[in-house]
């Protein structure tokens, strides 16, 4: 799920799945009897099953062993994922959604050619999409218009936002940019950001675009690092020809009955160019949720760099083991210290403070978990007693680039602030 970029990438995609009880994606015997069925008459799901009904008479493959679901049957406010239904092979086919049925770049955008890899047509197209009437929108508009307005942080009140950025020590911690979206709109797509429709339609690309493509049904897989079993059948780094054969995924391991298919938003099979520095707070900025292990932290401001995961990714030893990935340094670690003790200061409000003004419930919740995720990061990487040298601090600007990645080829595609070694402001 990208929205690849020419300057700076910002990634694109969430699967935020909500709705009632259970649906399932059934099919006879004969793929010409296939039907949808719910077991609830709740509006996502008649939206999902419709949706499906489309994509099916329409020429796409939905494998029959699949069924929607909440992730907790028992509880109908938990999030959706896929399932399966039965046991999948491995190189199983899970989806392929012909290139006409997604939401492409709209051709009456106008872009300077320098940003041709701008997210403007797509958003354009949603646009487009989202304003026709409900007898001539798809059932995938439909679908998409349903979907909640303001859950990424970039999209979030102006109260919310003072509150995360006081929070974050004005952006010095992770996640960077998070206005990005939105000016990217406005500059350099002369883009309305006032009118409400136009940034609800900013929030769905930048939420959930691969590249500068919607993705009916596809976009319903949820995020897991620790649990991916689904991949992209074509390889882009390869020259495969990915508008020709439709979108595909196919399963990357054997799925028993019962499992949820994960995809991964940052270490998936067409995106190896964010390996290095896409990690939770991005994950968090953009898809608007805070990823389970394994985690990847990049602070810049103290080059430190590291992943977090269960000790032998078993979350049943209840141990999180720190993975330096470039070796720390004394001077590191004592700027993420300085800021871990002002964390934890402005961590007080939430037991000291009944009322944030104006700042909305959701969004409160949503600091609040990435505050835990982002203070317990600092906890375990100054209590790894790791081996500090002072080496990082003689790198060049890509310190944080493993060698021999595709990420070496083009630092200048990564989100990545430079900071002034001697003093807070940025290089």
């Amino acid at each position: 799920r990208l929205s690849h970029r020419s300057n700076c990438c910002c990634f694109c995609m969430m699967s935020l799945l909500r709705g009632c009880l259970l649906l399932t994606i059934a099919a006879a015997a004969s793929a010409a009897t296939a039907v949808t069925e719910t077991v609830a008459n709740d509006t996502q799901d008649v939206l999902i099953t419709n949706l499906i009904h489309w994509l099916r008479a329409n020429g796409s493959f939905i494998n029959e062993k699949l069924q929607i679901r909440h992730i907790n049957p028992d509880d109908p406010t938990s999030p959706r994922g896929v399932f399966a239904l039965k046991p999948l092979e491995e190189g199983e086919t899970v989806c392929n959604i012909p290139w006409d049925l997604m939401i492409e770049p709209s051709k009456n955008s106008v872009v300077v050619e320098e940003n041709e890899s701008l997210d403007c047509g797509t958003i354009n197209a949603v646009i487009e999409e989202l304003s026709k009437s409900e007898t001539e929108m798809t059932p995938y508009g439909k679908y998409l218009l349903s979907q909640p307005r303001g859950y990424t942080l970039g999209f979030w009140s102006n109260e919310g936002k003072e509150l995360f950025w006081e929070m974050t020590n004005a952006e010095k911690l992770p996640p960077i940019w998070i206005e990005d979206s939105l000016e990217e709109w406005e500059e350099e797509c002369d883009g309305d950001v006032e009118n409400e429709d136009h940034v609800f339609a900013v929030m769905l690309v930048k939420a959930r675009a691969d590249y500068q493509y919607l993705v009916p049904f596809y976009d319903m897989m949820n995020h897991n690092n620790g649990k991916t079993n689904v991949a992209h059948k074509y390889d882009p780094y390869k020259g495969d020809p990915i508008d020709k054969t439709g979108y595909e995924m196919v399963t990357s391991k054997p799925i028993m009955a019962g499992e949820e298919l994960y995809n991964s938003y940052n270490h998936c099979t067409i995106c190896q160019h964010y390996y290095d520095w896409f990690g939770t707070p991005e994950m968090f900025l953009h898809f608007g949720f805070v990823e389970g292990y394994p985690q990847r932290w990049l602070f810049d401001f103290a080059r430190v760099k590291f992943d977090l995961d269960w000790k032998d990714g078993d979350e049943g030893t209840g141990e999180v083991v720190v993975d330096f990935l470039v070796p720390p340094s004394k001077k590191g670690m004592d700027l993420l210290k300085n800021e871990f003790d002002r964390l934890e200061k402005f961590g007080q409000k939430r037991e000291e403070q009944s009322s944030y003004g104006e700042v909305p419930e959701y969004e409160l919740k949503s600091l609040w978990e990435y505050y835990d995720a982002l203070s317990g990061a600092l906890h375990y990487a100054l209590e790894s007693n790791a081996t500090l040298v002072d080496d990082v601090w003689s790198m060049g600007e890509g310190w944080w680039v493993k060698d021999g990645t595709l990420a070496a080829e083009d630092v200048s595609e990564h989100c990545i602030r430079q900071w002034n070694e001697n003093s807070n402001d940025e290089l």
